[in-house]
């Protein structure tokens, strides 16, 4: 999104991942993807999918685990060899 003087432009987003892992209270794991598998816009009720899912793991992981979104190959980058 690119704005100018408070007008917004959306533009299309290629694809994308994410993902949310946790321990929950209970000690049981809970992990979901949050993937957005095509180029077209991201709208608001997507975002509003992402924000929810934010704020799942900041209300229930304990600073544990992991939230992230972005392109899987630099996430890759990351892995142990």
């Amino acid at each position: 999104m690119s704005c100018v003087l408070d007008t917004c432009t959306i533009h299309p987003m290629k694809e994308f991942c994410g993902e949310i892992i946790y321990t929950n209270a209970d000690g049981d794991n809970v992990q979901s993807d949050i993937c957005k598998h095509n180029t077209d816009e991201v709208t608001e009720g997507y975002r509003a999918f992402l924000h929810a899912n934010l704020d799942e793991w900041l209300n229930k992981a304990n600073g544990e685990g992991a939230f992230w979104v972005g392109d899987p190959e630099y996430f890759r980058s990351w892995e142990k060899e």
